[in-house]
């Protein structure tokens, strides 16, 4: 029966530390037997078995996990202390609250889906509406180009009266002489053309270009355009209102 060569305390056969003290313990010689040196007693170390769960009544080395045997000072396989070793404190366990029929909702986040969800284009500024163009003014429609001296007319101040003008190229303005059997294309005699000094031949009026012209030909008493005296062979173009005169004789143009 090996004694512990420190405290001298006897242990089981199959023990190798002291249980008192934990020292390696001398084992006894027996007949037949070499005695062992107390150093060949100190375990090799070796790979640590796996322990198999220890029952109830037995306790285990929390140093290499061995089965020892309740009341055990130190541990026979690896001489750990096991009285002063720390015991695992039971967890608390909070207790449950009565069940109140709300389910509980858990505490762990949702989950969250693998792919970002398509984000909505951000919207686009509208633009305000632009008030609409104010409309161009008509534009004046030029009259189309003259070929004939009508439909343009004279109209006679005097008399208020309105001599139209004939649909050719070029008429000649003066007064009628039966004597010399000449008559000319606008006939001023029934107007008062020898009161106011008009020629046979007085004037001309013509179309060139597409506008109506007044030509004086050599007249004794003047051709005049707006109170301004024509030179002969030298014609002017007319426009709508225009004042011409004969002599004396004060007409109008109407184009």
């Amino acid at each position: 029966m090996p004694f512990c060569p420190q405290c001298g305390a006897e242990n089981p056969p199959s023990a190798r530390f002291c249980d008192q003290c934990g020292a390696v313990l001398v084992a006894v010689p027996v007949q037949g037997r070499p005695l062992v040196p107390a150093t060949s007693m100190v375990p090799t170390p070796a790979p640590r078995p796996v322990a198999a769960p220890a029952p109830a009544s037995v306790s285990v080395c929390p140093q290499c996990g061995t089965a020892v045997i309740p009341g055990e000072a130190f541990c026979d396989n690896c001489g750990a202390a096991l009285l002063g070793s720390a015991r695992p404190t039971p967890a608390v366990v909070a207790p449950t609250p009565p069940y109140s029929g709300v389910p509980v909702q858990p505490t762990y986040p949702p989950p969250q889906p693998s792919y970002a969800p398509p984000q909505p284009a951000p919207p686009q500024p509208v633009a305000p509406p632009q008030p609409p163009a104010p409309p161009l003014p008509p534009q004046p429609v030029a009259p189309p180009a003259r070929t004939t001296l009508a439909p343009a007319s004279l109209n006679v101040r005097a008399s208020n009266t309105t001599l139209p003008l004939p649909a050719a190229t070029q008429a000649i303005v003066g007064r009628a002489d039966p004597v010399s059997n000449f008559f000319p294309d606008l006939d001023l005699t029934p107007h008062g053309a020898i009161a106011g000094g008009v020629g046979r031949r007085h004037a001309r009026l013509f179309v060139q270009a597409g506008q109506l012209l007044l030509e004086d030909l050599d007249s004794t008493n003047g051709t005049f355009h707006n109170r301004v005296r024509l030179t002969p062979r030298q014609p002017v173009a007319l426009a709508d209102g225009d004042e011409v005169r004969f002599g004396t004789l004060l007409l109008a143009v109407k184009l």
